[in-house]
């Protein structure tokens, strides 16, 4: 993976500037919920952009239904696919909480059993942010692809992606937190100076958010160019 090209094809852009500010402003309103669902949309047509091998400037802000349509399938196919994995924790919590309120009355061999509970909570935790830390760029990939919200429940399309990729989308994972912990240290070194410092800071960090996402959408696809009927080059 060209991880070099990632982080500097923005500025590859003439209009980089402007289409940062987009980003920025919708980040900004994502708690309005359409904003958010642009932002997901617009991290689909990065991906398929690169997929198709044009990764020298950022896409153009506009079909804003086409965003917001493409940014409702995958939320929506991400939560569709969390539900298991919620409802079992769900289950576990009931049962642990259960436990919990007898404690008093049965002694040691049902606090222990409670513990037991806690410790396979945080297990299923663990287990499911490790999971969705591959699905959810497979089911990006895959969407970007197809272009049809019934493509993020082909099991074994979703599953091919993240075994034939898995080294690939790790390493996106691990860019896109180290970027951000580089730019957070950057930030917080900038605020130190006053009045201008603190201006400079909260411009990086509004700008922050959208670009990770244009360098994690760049890595995804080149990801997705690997793929059969990628047209991207070999990264």
């Amino acid at each position: 993976m060209d991880v070099n090209k990632a982080f500097r094809f923005m500025f590859d852009d003439k209009q980089w500037i402007s289409k940062l500010l987009i980003g920025a402003v919708m980040s900004v309103l994502s708690f309005l919920i359409i904003p958010a669902f642009i932002l997901q949309g617009y991290l689909v047509k990065i991906v398929r952009q690169v997929m198709d091998g044009n990764d020298s400037e950022l896409p153009e802000w506009m079909d804003y239904g086409k965003l917001v349509r493409d940014g409702f399938f995958v939320t929506i196919g991400q939560l569709i696919w969390a539900l298991p994995f919620i409802l079992l924790m769900l289950i576990v919590g009931l049962v642990t909480g259960g436990l919990g309120s007898v404690v008093d009355s049965s002694g040691d061999m049902v606090a222990a059993a409670t513990t037991g509970a806690g410790l396979l909570v945080a297990c299923l935790v663990l287990l499911t942010v490790i999971a969705f830390l591959f699905l959810t760029p497979a089911l990006l990939i895959q969407y970007a692809r197809e272009d049809e919200f019934g493509a993020l429940f082909r099991f074994s399309e979703i599953f091919d992606i993240i075994r034939d990729h898995m080294a690939d989308i790790l390493i996106a994972f691990l860019v896109s937190v180290v970027a951000v912990l580089a730019i957070s240290v950057v930030t917080g070194i900038v605020a130190i100076v006053p009045c201008l410092g603190w201006i400079a800071a909260v411009l990086i960090g509004l700008a922050m958010g959208p670009y990770i996402q244009f360098v994690t959408g760049h890595l995804y696809g080149q990801i997705a160019a690997k793929l059969p009927g990628g047209k991207g080059a070999a990264y």
